[in-house]
């Protein structure tokens, strides 16, 4: 029996989803091609930033089903409305939207929230602090009147933390994501990318969540790509005490679906797990029937 499988963060080529990945204006150019992009093979939608070739890409990915992710940082700005629009207008491949706030306004991020998740039906937030103008740890208090209002509407929050995320890796320590997962133990929080590098320390800080329930893990290409340090500790963790709290995802256009999914099947996953990790984990964080 094929396994239902949901990609728990995609941005499809659709007006301005296609700013996720924009780069910084005026800045200066790499000395050298960055190892996050080892192995990878950009698809005729990548290319093309076409609608119609990524879901003809999904279908022969065989992924059934996407989560929308928004992004509203610095120069990076994906319109709620946008995202919105390409979800009713595909809804049964696109049934979860998480609209991006734009934090650095506090007050102004709040509304959005309450615009987004009361007004247009979104499902949760993604926030992007370390990106912030300026930018800011996920722990610090100005942010916690958005975590509370997400948690109030009842939102699932993803949050951006990793090596990228931030002037430093320490914007991504995981000890900073549970003091925001204890101070607001209803808010369902999803850690995107995992904290890459902190791969051990993220783990323990889930483990030491167990009792409260309200963290999960997104490690997405931070794990996929060959030779990557961690990966293998998710492996672990999933097949033994963290079965229901991973969640696959490509991060499109990171990195493409089929190639995510094949990357990720190299890994020993048990069967039940592999289950919980394409299908079931996101099923219940987001209460699909």
């Amino acid at each position: 029996m094929r396994i239902i499988i949901i990609d728990a963060r995609v941005r499809p080529p659709f007006r301005t989803l296609t700013h996720v990945l924009a780069p910084e204006p005026g800045a200066r150019p790499p000395a050298r091609r960055s190892p996050l992009v080892s192995g990878y093979e950009r698809t005729p939608s990548m290319v093309q930033k076409s609608m119609e070739l990524f879901l003809d890409e999904m279908d022969r990915a065989g992924v059934d089903k996407g989560v929308l992710v928004g992004r509203q940082a610095g120069h990076r700005i994906v319109r709620n409305d946008d995202i919105a629009e390409l979800r009713d207008r595909y809804s049964d491949r696109f049934p979860i939207a998480i609209a991006g706030i734009d934090g650095a306004d506090v007050r102004a991020g709040v509304l959005e929230i309450e615009r987004t998740l009361k007004e247009m039906h979104f499902n949760g937030i993604a926030l992007d602090p370390g990106w912030w103008t300026p930018p800011r740890y996920v722990d610090d208090p100005e942010n916690y009147p958005l975590y509370r209002r997400c948690a109030e509407l009842g939102g699932v929050l993803y949050l951006t933390c990793s090596l990228m995320q931030g002037p430093d890796i320490s914007y991504a320590e995981p000890y900073r994501i549970q003091r925001v997962a204890s101070a607001f133990p209803s808010l369902q929080i999803a850690v995107v990318h995992g904290a890459f590098p902190h791969t051990s320390e993220m783990i323990g800080v889930m483990i030491a969540n167990a009792p409260l329930g309200n963290l999960w893990a997104i490690p997405d290409f931070f794990q996929f790509i060959p030779g990557f340090p961690g990966a293998r500790e998710w492996v672990d963790a999933a097949n033994h005490f963290l079965g229901d709290r991973i969640l696959f995802a490509s991060s499109y256009p990171v990195r493409p679906l089929a190639q995510s999914l094949s990357e990720c099947a190299r890994f020993p996953w048990r069967p039940e797990i592999r289950e919980r990790l394409l299908y079931g984990n996101a099923s219940a964080l987001f209460g699909l029937r």
